[in-house]
C-alpha cells in the first residue's frame, strides 16, 4: 500500500496582525462592561451590535487561533458570524481578502473535524474570491489552489488535485521564481498527486526536484527536507528500488532527531514497508533494524498497547522464524498475543493466527546468531 503524506506549502495564510491589535482593546472594553464569564463570541456580538467594524476584520485571525488550538466550538461560530455580516452596515467590511481568509480557516476547521464535504465549498468559494480580488496570476491564488488540491487529495480526487497543483505551480514559477520555497512545496505536492495515481515514473523527477529545492532554500536539516526525502523514499520503494530508498530513509531518520517533521507514525509505515521489501528479497539481516526502529516509533507515538504494535511484533517474529531464530520469534509472537488478548476489540481469528505461529516456535531455546 502506498503511503504518502501531503506536505503543506511553507507559506502561511496571511495573518491579520494589525486587525488583531485593533480587536484586543475592543474585547477588553466589552469585558470591563459585562460579567466576566463571557466568551469571545459574546463579546464579538456586542461589538457588532455597537457597529465596530474593526472586530469583523479581525474575526478570521481569532477564529484561526481557535482552530489551531483545537477550540472548534469557539472557532466555527466566529467564522460563520463573519459570513453572515451585513456589508451595508459595515461599509467595505468584510472585504474579499478578509472573506477568503475566513473561508480558509473555516475549511481548515472542517478538515480537522473530518468534515471534508463541508470544507470543499468553503475552499472553492475562497478560490473564486481570491481570483477576483487578487488577479488570476497572484501567488495568493496559488495558495488557494494548493489548499483546494490538498483537500481533494484527502477526498481521493487525485486527478483533480493534480490539475490544481499544475495551475498553482505555473503561477508560483512566474510570480516567485524557481528558488522560492513555495515552488519547492508545490512541486513536491504535484509529485505526490501523481504518485497516488501510481504514475511513479512521472512523480519521481518532481519529488527529486522538490528535495533539491528544499535543500537549497531551507538547508540540509529542515522539516521540508525531511518530508521531501520521505516521499521520494516511498516512491522508490514502490518501484522496487530498495537500496536507493534505504538511503533516503536513512537520511530521514537522522533528520527526525533535529526536526519535528519526521511524523513518526508515517515514518514507521515507511520503515515497515522497506523492511518487508528487504525480507522478500532475502536480505533479512537488513530488515531487522528497520522493524525494530518502526516498533519503537509506534510504541512511543501510539502507545505500547496499540494493535499496530502487535502487527509489527508479529512481522518481526516472522522475520526471526525465517532466520531459524525460533526462541526470539516466539518472544515476539507471545508479546503480540498478550497485547491483543488484553483488548476487548480483538477478533478471535487474530489470536488463532498467532497461536499457530507459536506452535511452530518454542518459547525457549538456544538461538545462535
Amino acid at each position: 500500500m502506498l503511503c504518502l503524506s501531503l506536505p503543506l506549502a511553507p507559506r502561511a495564510l496571511p495573518v491579520l496582525l494589525r486587525a488583531l491589535l485593533l480587536l484586543l482593546p475592543v474585547l477588553a472594553s466589552a469585558q470591563s462592561a459585562l460579567p466576566g464569564g463571557l466568551t469571545e463570541l459574546t463579546r464579538l456580538e456586542l461589538a457588532l451590535s455597537n457597529q465596530q467594524p474593526q472586530v469583523v476584520l479581525a474575526t478570521p485571525t481569532l477564529a484561526g487561533f481557535y482552530v489551531r488550538a483545537g477550540s472548534y466550538v469557539l472557532a466555527e461560530p466566529l467564522s460563520k458570524r463573519l459570513l453572515d455580516a451585513d456589508p451595508k452596515r459595515f461599509g467595505q467590511l468584510p472585504d474579499e481578502p478578509t472573506m477568503v481568509r475566513n473561508l480558509q480557516h473555516l475549511a481548515l476547521l472542517y478538515q480537522e473535524q473530518g468534515r471534508l464535504d463541508d470544507a470543499l465549498p468553503m475552499l472553492s468559494r475562497a478560490l473564486v474570491l481570491e481570483e477576483r480580488s487578487a488577479g488570476a496570476a497572484h501567488p495568493d491564488v496559488a495558495t488557494a489552489l494548493s489548499l483546494l488540491a490538498g483537500l481533494q487529495i484527502r477526498r481521493g480526487q487525485y486527478a483533480e488535485a493534480e490539475a490544481h497543483y499544475r495551475q498553482a505551480l505555473a503561477i508560483d514559477l512566474a510570480a516567485l521564481g524557481e528558488r522560492h520555497p513555495a515552488v519547492a512545496a508545490t512541486t513536491g505536492n504535484l509529485g505526490v498527486s501523481l504518485a497516488l495515481q501510481r504514475r511513479f515514473a512521472e512523480a519521481e523527477p518532481l519529488l527529486r526536484e522538490a528535495l533539491t529545492r528544499h535543500e537549497h532554500s531551507a538547508g540540509a536539516v529542515s522539516g521540508d527536507v525531511a518530508q521531501a526525502a520521505r516521499n521520494l523514499g516511498v516512491v522508490l520503494t514502490q518501484q522496487g528500488r530498495v537500496e536507493e530508498a534505504a538511503g533516503h530513509l536513512a537520511a530521514l531518520l537522522a533528520l527526525t532527531r533535529t526536526t519535528e517533521a519526521g511524523q513518526p507514525p508515517l515514518l514507521a509505515q515507511d520503515l515497515l514497508q522497506l523492511a518487508g521489501q528487504y525480507a522478500a528479497q532475502g536480505e533479512r539481516q537488513s530488515a531487522e533494524p528497520l522493524f525494530k526502529r518502526a516498533l519503537l516509533l509506534q510504541q512511543q507515538v501510539l502507545g505500547e498497547a496499540h494493535p499496530q504494535v502487535a502487527d509489527t511484533l508479529v512481522q518481526l517474529g516472522d522475520l526471526y522464524a525465517h532466520l531459524d531464530l525460533h526462541a526470539l520469534a516466539a518472544q515476539q509472537f507471545q508479546a503480540a498475543r498478550d497485547l491483543l488478548a488484553a483488548r476487548s476489540d480483538t477478533a478471535p481469528a487474530r489470536l488463532q493466527a498467532i497461536d499457530a505461529r507459536l506452535a511452530q516456535s518454542p518459547l525457549t531455546g538456544d538461538d545462535r546468531r
